[in-house]
Formats: C-alpha cells, structure tokens, sequence
C-alpha cells in the first residue's frame, strides 16, 4: 500500500478540514441545559405565592351557625351577637353560613353586603375560611380606615 493520497483523498481530507463535523445533538442538549439553568434562576427570584391555607387567621372566640336563617333574621342575629361580643370584650366570630342558597335570600351574599356597607366601621378583617367556603371569620373592632375617598363637589 502506498502512503501517498489518492486526488479524491486529499480533496475529502481538504473538505473535511475546511467543514468540520458538528454534532447536533449535543448542540440541542446543551441549549436545552441553558434553558433549564436560566429558568432555575428565574425561578429563584419569583416570591412564593402563599397557600390561602397558610393565612394566619385568629382563632375564633365565638361561633354563630345561620343554617335555617333566611337573610334578615341571619343579619339581625350577627348583628346582635356582635354588639354582644363587643361588650364582653370579644372580638374574633366565625360565622356558618353555609355556601349560599338562594331559597333562603343566600345568607353569605347578604352577610358579604353587610360586611362592605353597613357593618364597614365596625369590622376590622372578614374572609372566607380557605378549606371551608361555608364559614367565614370576622374580627369585630373599629376600623378607622376610610375607603372612600370624599371627591371634592365643587364644580370647577
């Protein structure tokens, strides 16, 4: 066998140096390992969107079931067991509402309307209990912070 190169030879050899091999797979494997690592650094800046579990609720000191209520018998109870609370110096309710059925005037709307409207002064924090949408805790205080803002009603 000669050593020497055939012509095709020296013209593959010649290709082959001016083309080198690439290989693709590896190419598309270390991208798709930047693109894991990129996005676990997103992931590390994101904060941590908390469970509705994990609310910090307080405890309730007393407890009123408005199952049998129709809606402003269940508002004239709360309102009454609030003004109760207040004077024995009570602050945390748990209301049992149940999920709200129409037959009845839905007592949880009516207590939600409440909650906003009328009783606005005198609740300090109202919300849903995160594992039971039947039950809601209230704390009874004043709340001083206005959530309307008056607009001024001179016309200019």
């Amino acid at each position: 066998m000669s050593d020497e190169l055939t012509e095709i030879e020296k013209l593959q050899l010649e290709w082959m140096n001016h083309n080198p091999m690439h290989d693709k797979d590896g190419v598309i494997e270390a991208a798709k390992a930047e693109e894991e690592r990129q996005r676990a650094q997103v992931k590390k800046f994101k904060k941590p969107r908390k469970n509705p579990a994990a609310w910090n609720f307080p405890e309730p000191e007393e407890e009123i079931d408005l199952h049998g209520y129709v809606a402003d018998e269940a508002a004239a109870a709360v309102e009454n067991l609030m003004e109760g609370m207040k004077r024995a110096g009570l602050s945390v309710l748990r209301i049992i509402h149940g999920g709200g059925n129409p037959e009845y005037g839905n007592v949880k709307h009516i207590i939600d309307k409440k909650v906003a409207t009328v009783w606005r002064h005198k609740v300090v924090f109202y919300k849903t209990e995160p594992n039971n949408s039947g039950s809601s805790i209230m704390k009874i205080g004043e709340n001083n912070t206005f959530n309307v803002i008056p607009r001024d009603r001179r016309r200019k």
